[in-house]
């Protein structure tokens, strides 16, 4: 026998009311199904985005099988083709090398040897959901701060707008002190509390374009764009200062918190992202054999 339960029916809706609403919203994006930047989505907003491995590019593939500038999309009303650029591994569609191909929802097409993207329209929920994927992608779950290879990606980036705009650029190094005695004498999670307070007051102290990533353990790196040495200097003695300030507790037990801290900026001799982590490591290092709680920069060499 079967009972009916006034309290648990299903509510009947007009769907075609919410499909068109959705509908109605949708946006062009590519999306990368293969290759280093896999997960990426990348939205098709302008008359013409550029796809590349040259860090200006509007789609950045950090891929070596892709050209610096290898194709581009163009739109023209509501139609959007996809253009090569005389790439050196060339554009494909369905196993063919292409030269201009009109795109459809779904298409997909290889960049070079390994990378593929697929075109789509997509809607607010979708593009919610990938936005969501992108930052478990590129952030530290813990801190909510970039993780390590996004933050190199960042960099890469910036450090070609800056030679070819003539502009500074910075970065600074800095390193939790004696945290591994926090661990051990107030537990992981006490160390875990330290972490992520530590990064609230860093993105706190920050300006909004700064760029504040983990970038592996107790140590974290900011980007500091537009910026000479000078200025990076103060920001990061005022990092420091306002770690040092910190009320972190655990148990009802205060747990001191304080950073060593190295800064440098973008030099001539500066030829790869690396050169500028390890060049702000470097004044790290120093800042710990000096006594720790110090910030120590090149400006000073």
């Amino acid at each position: 026998m079967v009972h009916d339960d006034d309290d648990d029916k299903t509510m009947v809706h007009d769907v075609s009311m919410l499909d068109g609403t959705v509908s109605q919203s949708r946006s062009a994006a590519l999306i990368c199904i293969s290759g280093r930047s896999i997960g990426q989505m990348f939205l098709l907003a302008k008359d013409e985005t550029t796809i590349g491995r040259a860090p200006e590019c509007d789609v950045f593939l950090d891929d070596e099988g892709v050209s610096r500038h290898h194709a581009k999309i163009i739109r023209h009303d509501d139609i959007l083709v996809a253009m090569d650029l005389g790439s050196t591994n060339g554009t494909y569609h369905e196993g063919e090398r292409i030269q201009v191909l009109t795109l459809e929802d779904g298409a997909r097409i290889q960049v070079g040897t390994a990378t593929i993207l697929q075109f789509r329209y997509q809607d607010q929920r979708e593009m919610q959901f990938h936005a969501l994927m992108q930052t478990f992608k590129t952030h530290d779950p813990m801190t909510e701060a970039y993780n390590k290879r996004a933050f190199m990606m960042e960099v890469e980036k910036e450090l070609g707008f800056a030679r070819r705009h003539q502009q500074p650029m910075s970065v600074i190094m800095l390193d939790l002190d004696h945290f591994k005695r926090v661990n051990d004498t107030y537990g992981h999670q006490a160390g875990d509390l330290v972490l992520r307070s530590v990064a609230q007051c860093v993105m706190e102290t920050i300006r909004k374009e700064d760029l504040f990533a983990r970038y592996g353990g107790e140590e974290f790196s900011i980007l500091l764009r537009n910026t000479a040495i000078e200025r990076a200097f103060v920001t990061a003695e005022r990092v420091r200062r306002n770690i040092e300030e910190l009320e972190v507790t655990h148990n009802g037990r205060r747990i001191p918190c304080t950073v060593s801290v190295g800064v440098a900026e973008l030099v001539e001799e500066t030829v790869r992202p690396t050169d500028l982590i390890e060049a702000a490591d470097e004044r790290l290092y120093m800042a710990k054999r000096r006594g720790r709680n110090r910030t120590e920069a090149s400006l000073f060499d």
